[in-house]
């Protein structure tokens, strides 16, 4: 989701290839510090010390910010790349190699211009890591494209599928809108920011069909990116009922007042309840399904930078995705938080959308180099035994981002144009956003 003004700002401002160590503890290291010290603020200041000895150029503390920085949030990929450039440049080739070959073990493609590029100078010495990276340049696709938007400055967010009128419904966080589409790409406004009752509508994130009363939820937030942003509406959101049937909203539960806030990713569960995460203050929220107001799910802190959460098949965790961080399950009994761990090296960050299939998650990386959709097999509720590229190093899969499971189908976007759109909301010419259908094999 968001760190500063949204996911994808946070995703401009700081990506970079990311890793899950093999080490036993996922949790970020702050869960034993004091109450005060939060994941939120123990990264902020590792990341702000590692990057001013950057600019100092003192690569001998950097190395030991950067192992700091991996010991608190082991499930941060980007480390160990950066980590192998650092030990090439002070001449220890053999660590050099070894924190490149967990990059690359994790299929992840490090950049010739990014941090690892001393290390990369010293690829020649493994074969076996040479001919993995190649294999990790490969294109991977398994979908085919279902329809192709018209138009290119949608920022296409999300998407849910009504089976009753089988239709699709898109959010455009550029045109504050929801659009509802046939499968030939024939779209009209289902609700739009000239629509009287609904406003303020902000950018469009999140969607989620209540299938049993026929709601549709959706989050709108005000962003830079939303055409006609009001800079002092910044940092306002809220969740939205919606009557499939009607359009009409149904009832409109506005974020917190105070600090700044922007509801984005969701997910709904069987008995109603529906959570939201935010980007801006790094919480996830829940609205019970008698309740009439969102209310923290986990203490304030525990995550850095939330996505699309989703729950187990059983309903009993809600898997959470930090972009920063991993993924986390919380338990629904007791609110308790369990980083989910690996039996190899494999990258659970960059994670934007999240989906549970069985004893599968299918996540869409949107923070990992290559950006990719990867199914990850789970031997245990919280433990990963396998994973497996499902998208990856096609020119229009370009920044994909959220989808939605119907079947054993996943429908997702995919070049959705936040790849195009700088820190001023500025968006520049390219292809338009499409959906695309993945076929999925039986867990």
């Amino acid at each position: 989701m968001r760190m500063t003004l949204t996911i994808k700002l946070f995703r401009i401002a700081l990506a970079t290839t990311l890793t899950l160590s093999t080490a036993p503890a996922i949790a970020p290291a702050c869960a034993a510090q004091t109450v005060k010290t939060t994941a939120r603020s123990l990264y902020a200041e590792d990341r702000q010390k590692t990057r001013d000895l950057y600019e100092r150029k003192d690569d001998k503390a950097l190395r030991e910010a950067l192992l700091k920085l991996h010991k608190d949030f082991p499930g941060r990929s980007a480390v160990p790349e950066e980590l192998a450039g650092v030990e090439a440049r002070l001449g220890n080739d053999t660590a050099a190699l070894e924190w490149l070959r967990q990059t690359i073990e994790m299929g992840l493609i490090p950049q010739a211009d990014g941090p690892a590029a001393a290390a990369l100078n010293k690829l020649a010495q493994s074969e076996a890591l040479s001919k993995r990276l190649e294999q990790n340049r490969r294109a991977v696709s398994r979908s085919t494209t279902v329809f192709r938007f018209g138009s290119s400055d949608l920022l296409t967010e999300d998407i849910a599928y009504d089976g009753e009128t089988k239709r699709f419904l898109i959010s455009s966080v550029r045109q504050r809108k929801i659009m509802s589409c046939d499968a030939t790409g024939k779209c009209e406004d289902f609700v739009s920011s000239s629509d009287l009752s609904f406003k303020p509508l902000w950018g469009v994130f999140a969607l989620q069909i209540d299938t049993t009363k026929h709601y549709l939820w959706a989050t709108t937030a005000s962003v830079p990116f939303e055409s006609g942003h009001e800079k002092s509406e910044e940092g306002r959101c809220a969740l939205l009922k919606i009557d499939l049937k009607t359009r009409k909203l149904v009832h409109r539960y506005e974020c917190e007042a105070g600090d700044k806030h922007e509801a984005g990713d969701m997910t709904a569960g069987a008995n109603g309840d529906v959570f939201v995460s935010d980007g801006a203050s790094g919480d996830i929220f829940v609205l019970r399904h008698d309740g009439q107001k969102l209310e923290r799910l986990v203490p304030a802190g525990t995550f850095v930078s939330p996505q699309t959460p989703t729950l187990s098949v059983d309903q009993k965790l809600l898997y959470v995705p930090d972009y920063v961080a991993g993924i986390a399950a919380v338990r629904l009994s007791d609110g308790s938080v369990e980083w989910l761990t690996s039996k190899s090296p494999t990258a659970l960050d960059g994670i934007d959308g999240l989906y549970a299939i069985g004893n599968q998650l299918i996540a869409i990386q949107n923070g990992t180099a290559p950006e990719r959709i990867v199914s990850f097999n789970l031997s245990t509720p919280t433990t990963v035994d396998g994973w497996d590229v499902l998208e990856a190093n096609w020119p229009d899969l370009g920044d994909p981002t959220h989808g939605v499971v119907v079947g054993n189908e996943v429908y997702f976007i995919a070049n959705s144009g936040w790849d195009r759109v700088d820190r001023t909301g500025t968006m520049t010419a390219g292809k338009p956003a499409e959906i695309r259908k993945l076929l999925l094999t039986k867990p």
